[in-house]
């Protein structure tokens, strides 16, 4: 008896082609808008990621809204790559990346020209990366950090690691902004784990084929709650600060997919949402 297959090898080829497409116009654009002087560089990274949004079978909804304050450390739990398509639509600011992805191809490439910071995960390198943090978020700059350092498979929040909130307290009036990620429903319809884990990415997973896989999957809701930003000095230290946003983000992601089954959950495009919510834009 042939298994079934739940995603479509067609389309799968058919949104890759449109997504390698829409990669190499991406940089051009990129190097076109600041050689005549376009005075919104900034936001040509999110209206990259919102296409990718758009390529691949993503929707979103948003709860609450990013914060407008100027530096922000935007923490959030993570489940796959597709989170950095899904929050850099959404979040003005640089990711921090671990190493290995400046060598991912296409990826890596796409990440480098939006100014991601890469880290090596060895502890002799971490005062220096904490540092780098620091002068970027002094400089007035976001970043987007997944403090759980690793991604898991949707249903669960791992313990934060507090040494990267060092930077917050390094550098002067920083805001943190905790966000939950929850990977809902396929085909609106709530997901089981089975379906869940074409577009989670964790473990041993091997990237290129989750990618084509996913990619030939049905329509994919995700929902952001964006929680009431908070500052470091709020706490009696790092560790309780880290702690707080991990309780807070995990009850969050529970309380989601719990009540999958009875919200009304309405998918729609990432940019009508942003249209409606985001005040940066």
């Amino acid at each position: 008896m042939k298994k079934f297959k739940p995603y479509s090898t067609p389309r799968a080829i058919t949104r890759l082609l449109v997504f390698s497409g829409w990669c190499i116009m991406a940089p051009i654009y990129f190097f076109l808008a600041k050689l005549l002087g376009y005075r919104s560089l900034a936001k040509i990274p999110m209206q990259f990621h919102r296409g990718c949004c758009r390529i691949l079978p993503i929707t979103t909804s948003v709860e609450g809204q990013p914060t407008d304050h100027q530096a922000t450390l935007y923490i959030s739990n993570h489940v796959s790559y597709l989170d950095i398509f899904i929050l850099g639509g959404l979040v003005p600011g640089c990711f921090i990346a671990k190493s290995e992805v400046a060598g991912w191809p296409v990826l890596g490439k796409m990440a480098r020209l939006q100014n991601t910071l890469f880290f090596e995960r060895k502890g002799k390198h971490a005062q220096n990366q904490i540092e780098v943090m620091a002068r970027h978020l002094s400089r007035k700059g976001n970043l987007i950090l997944f403090p759980e350092g690793t991604s898991t498979n949707g249903t669960y929040v791992v313990p934060f690691k507090s040494s990267l909130f060092h930077a917050a307290e390094v550098a002067e009036d920083v805001l943190i902004q905790p966000i939950t990620i929850a990977y809902l429903t396929h085909r609106d319809q709530p997901m089981d784990q089975s379906t869940r884990d074409y577009f989670a990415w964790y473990a041993d997973m091997p990237f290129a084929s989750h990618f084509f896989k996913m990619a030939g999957m049905g329509s994919v809701h995700a929902k952001l709650i964006f929680h009431t930003p908070l500052r470091l000095a709020d706490f009696e230290s790092r560790k309780a600060c880290a702690d707080f946003c991990q309780r807070q983000i995990s009850s969050s992601l529970a309380n989601s997919l719990r009540q999958v089954d009875t919200d009304d959950i309405i998918p729609g495009i990432l940019e009508d949402t942003l249209t409606e919510k985001n005040p940066i834009n």
